[in-house]
């Protein structure tokens, strides 16, 4: 748990009027003056992490490099450098001072010197008034805070390289240098003991690479200790074992795992802890074939292909750099590589290497998400706990919600994170379960204690099954979601709650909601691809409603994420039983597809393709012949297999030969609809077969094939 929030400090000379004597003193200079102090510290200084020259070198005459110069160019035009009137929250981030780095980046690029002029303009400024800067949060002071501290020297601690040796004025270089040292000094006062989240880690990291960067600091020393202390202590207690961070949410996530990386570059006590390379994997589970990782919670659209290269860099690991290659430009790859200093076995890392099969189905069991995979599809389920924050939760109220994403753009979508948590619609919307695709009952939020029980995740090769309850909503509510991998592929969801509630199924895409049959809707762009929702039920029972929110959506030529609208389909009853079929779709029109219940199953026709979906059983026929059929915690698959005990089963036909692929929990007997040679496991044994119906035993627990002639 937290130690609680940050305090109000009584900000001190110590910290943000840092004269020429102190400076002198904190370096252990012998210097007299600023320009002697510039020269010492000149001669002291240690490269950056990442460095600018190298940056710069390799990001000229690229699409980079205009985009510096764009956020560069209001710095010519003058910026109102105390934010007032930016809102509670952005005033906060305006003071991380992420508009200024541009300055010197652009000087960097092109030489020319009005950039740093405008620099240096805007930095003297910002010191002196920094200080009349108020903010709305309680007890949390704009300036002196861990972000603020922490986001300011990942801005300008890079710089300090390139600025020590330029035409920027000593008195402006020295407020720099203070600025960064007052940092250092007030988050090793506040960070003396553990507390979760991104804010006291990050903090951590750029404590340790200030004190790499200026080692003659005499406090140099005790920073680095205790940054390595709290780094070590998050890596083991806000990191989660499957590589999430604790707060669940892809962008705090891929911000903390920067932070990491700089410190990796310092301390490789970092690169070898296990953790730091499962926060890798975890990104390599969440990515979509569009190289963008969902906006889960509180979280933007995130493109880790940077992030994975670096790591593939700082791990070793080529297959990271393949991975990353995917969605990088040969410049982009290009200037990111140029900032890792040279390593002996660089040849070696810079090897092509196989893109690594992603499993059918994952669970990321600490961080509450699983994936289940097909062709072209991806469904991702949150069943993840709500996480406390030092100000206000980044956990939205929905679990068991899901997103589907194909052919690299989202298919099922949902609200995401807001563009500032100043937005009006933070709590309503983007928070709220209205944003997510779940039920709601009674029109009531989700409250934090949510009681997740997650059933079983059944990989039965063409079929994954998610089952999970919650209990968020003050009574059960049961989720399963199905994805058949082999296409015609799509996903069920059916849903379950007891008592009469007025009960809403909320399901939400990028494009309209076009009725295209009875509780039918289909979401498609001009071009697709597309989302097909059938709702299994008697529309006299059910409700429809259509509205509009907005969200984030990435765009992938480009890379970045863009708000737009995302349109809303709601489906109201008295009772808390939904069966969803959504089928996705490459193309401008939906396919004809027909769903019917009949005998308890859910019938679902495509073409030729007939699917049957019982409550744990699934079978497929093509042209009127089975072509497969599955069952999992089964005594009996209709058509093909008994069993005396449970099992889960996959039975596949292809032409007159019939695969029984079992996982058993010990021994039992089976009866199989096959005939001819009966080979277990591969070899071949005696049975007894009786109206077209073998009879065998497994002897013992475990997966086991049996193999024999298709009697259909």
């Amino acid at each position: 748990m937290s130690e609680g929030p940050e305090k109000l400090r009584h900000i001190d000379g110590r910290i943000n009027r840092i004269g020429t004597d102190d400076l002198i003193k904190a370096f252990g200079s012998p210097a007299a003056d600023l320009a002697g102090l510039r020269a010492f510290v000149g001669w002291q200084l240690q490269r950056p992490a990442w460095p600018l020259p190298e940056w710069a070198s390799a990001t000229r005459a690229t699409p980079a490099a205009d985009a510096v110069l764009a956020a560069a160019a209001p710095l010519l035009d003058g910026v109102d450098v105390t934010g007032s009137g930016l809102g509670r929250s952005q005033l906060y981030g305006f003071h991380y001072l992420g508009w200024l780095a541009p300055g010197v980046q652009a000087w960097q690029l092109t030489g020319d010197i009005r950039y740093l002029q405008v620099f240096e303009q805007h930095l003297d400024e910002w010191v002196s008034r920094r200080d009349s800067v108020t903010g709305e949060w309680p007890g949390l002071d704009v300036i002196w805070y861990s972000l603020g501290t922490w986001a300011r020297c990942r801005s300008l601690l890079p710089a300090l390289e390139v600025l020590t040796d330029s035409p920027l004025s000593d008195r402006v270089w020295s407020q720099l240098v203070a600025t960064l040292v007052g940092g250092a000094r007030w988050a090793y006062d506040e960070h003396d003991v553990f507390r979760h989240g991104n804010w006291q880690l990050v903090c951590a990291t750029e404590l340790l690479h200030l004190s790499a960067v200026l080692p003659s600091l005499v406090e140099s020393a005790a920073w680095a200790e205790r940054a390595r202390q709290r780094i070590e202590e998050h890596l083991v207690l806000d990191v989660y074992p499957d590589g999430g961070h604790y707060e669940r949410s892809p962008g705090y996530h891929r911000m903390v795992l920067t932070a990491l990386q700089t410190a990796a570059r310092i301390d490789p006590a970092v690169a070898a802890h296990p953790r730091f390379a499962a926060m890798h994997t975890w990104m390599c589970e969440l990515v979509s074939t569009g190289g963008w990782l969902p906006h889960l919670q509180d979280s933007g659209i995130e493109w880790p292909a940077a992030s994975l290269l670096r790591g593939s860099y700082l791990l070793n690991d080529p297959v990271l750099a393949q991975i990353a290659g995917q969605w990088l430009s040969p410049s982009e790859f290009a200037a990111e590589v140029a900032t890792f200093p040279t390593r002996p076995d660089r040849a070696e890392w810079l090897l092509p290497a196989a893109v690594p099969e992603l499993p059918p189905a994952t669970v990321l069991p600490e961080s509450g998400y699983t994936i289940l995979r097909g062709p072209e599809v991806r469904a991702v389920i949150n069943h993840g706990p709500h996480i406390e924050h030092e100000l206000e939760s980044h956990s939205h109220r929905a679990v068991l919600d899901l997103v589907l994403d194909g052919w690299g753009q989202p298919l099922l979508w949902e609200a995401g994170g807001p563009p500032s948590y100043d937005d009006p619609l933070y709590q309503t919307w983007y928070q709220s379960g209205r944003g997510h695709n779940t039920v709601l009952v009674d029109d009531q939020e989700l409250s934090t204690d949510r009681r997740v029980a997650v059933d079983s995740l059944v990989d039965a090769d063409v079929v994954a099954i998610f089952s999970a309850r919650h209990h968020g909503n003050g009574l059960e509510q049961a989720r399963t979601v199905a994805m058949v991998r082999e296409e015609p592929s799509y996903v069920v969801v059916t849903d379950h709650a007891d008592g009469r509630h007025t009960f809403q199924a909320n399901w939400h895409a990028l494009h309209p909601w076009r009725q295209v049959g009875p509780l039918a809707y289909d979401a498609t762009g001009p071009d697709g691809p597309g989302l097909l929702l059938v709702e299994a039920a008697d529309p006299a029972t059910t409700t429809a409603r259509v509205s509009e929110g907005v969200a984030r959506r990435p765009v992938l030529a480009r890379r970045v994420g863009e708000y737009g609208p995302l349109h809303s389909l709601g489906l109201t009853r008295s009772t808390g039983d939904f069966t969803t079929v959504l089928i996705p779709h490459a193309g401008a029109e939906p396919p004809e597809v027909s769903v019917h219940s009949i005998d308890g199953e859910l019938v679902v026709t495509s073409g030729k393709t007939v699917d049957r979906i019982g409550p744990s059983t699934w079978t497929r026929h093509v042209d009127g012949q089975l072509s497969w059929a599955t069952g999992w915690r089964v005594r009996q698959l209709a058509e093909v297999l008994r069993s005396t005990d449970e099992v889960d089963v996959v039975a596949k036909v292809s032409g007159d030969h019939v695969r029984f692929s079992i996982t058993c929990a010990g021994r039992c007997g089976l009866w199989v609809r096959a005939g001819g040679e009966i080979r277990l496991g591969g070899t071949i044994i005696d049975t007894t077969t009786e109206n077209e119906w073998a009879h065998l035993t497994l002897p013992y627990a475990g997966p086991w094939t049996v193999d024999g002639v298709w009697h259909g």
